[in-house]
């Protein structure tokens, strides 16, 4: 059966994660959070993202989400199927208020003025292992297992996907090395309905 056949499946039986968890930086996101020159301040709905107390030569600093990251969430949003799914956070940034704050004004619906924060039921937001700090964290604040789990990050500085596969036996991890996409979000849930665990791309 291929991936599309395993996400069907997944919706039809109910094979679905109860916790979808995100990385920010890279994966959701982009510039990261250590990249800005200036601080976050609102939502500038023309520009399509967060402006940043930065201006150079004219062109404002903006924080934006990846084309594919902005079609997953607005699934979150209007998915039946997604709806009753837990989303979190795991970030190892350094820049934790700026993190919070994007994930705050980032708007996902304009229609619903529905806000990408509103969307996450918990956030694990601060340096340190994924591994070892963030998901056992959200583990205990969810009650939910890792096998229950399916995480995507970006990986572009260190393997987070490998170390919590390793770390934390049972979840789902996919690589995002160019920005969360609809295929690869897809993928993550044709993984996990058709049981497959560790990293899966």
């Amino acid at each position: 059966m291929g991936d599309e056949g395993l996400e069907v499946r997944a919706a039809s039986e109910g094979q679905l994660p109860k916790l979808i968890v995100f990385d920010l930086d890279a994966c959701l996101w982009t510039p990261e959070m250590f990249e800005l020159k200036g601080e976050p301040l609102s939502w500038d709905e023309q520009l399509g993202g967060v402006r940043t107390s930065h201006r150079s030569r004219g062109t404002d600093e903006i924080v934006r989400l990846f084309d594919g990251a902005l079609a997953v969430m607005r699934r979150f949003v209007n998915d039946e199927s997604l709806k009753d799914l837990s989303v979190a956070v795991a970030s190892k940034t350094t820049e934790e208020k700026y993190a919070h704050h994007c994930l705050d004004q980032i708007v996902v619906d304009p229609a619903q003025g529905t806000k990408l924060g509103q969307l996450v039921h918990h956030r694990e937001i601060y340096y340190g292992s994924k591994g070892s700090k963030h998901f056992p964290a959200l583990k205990k604040a969810t009650g939910f297992d890792y096998g229950e789990m399916l995480f995507f990050d970006d990986c572009t500085y260190s393997d987070n996907c490998g170390e919590v596969a390793s770390s934390c036996p049972g979840i789902v991890c996919v690589r995002t090395p160019h920005g969360l996409t609809e295929a690869l979000f897809d993928l993550g849930l044709a993984a996990f309905a058709a049981g497959r665990h560790g990293v899966v791309a």
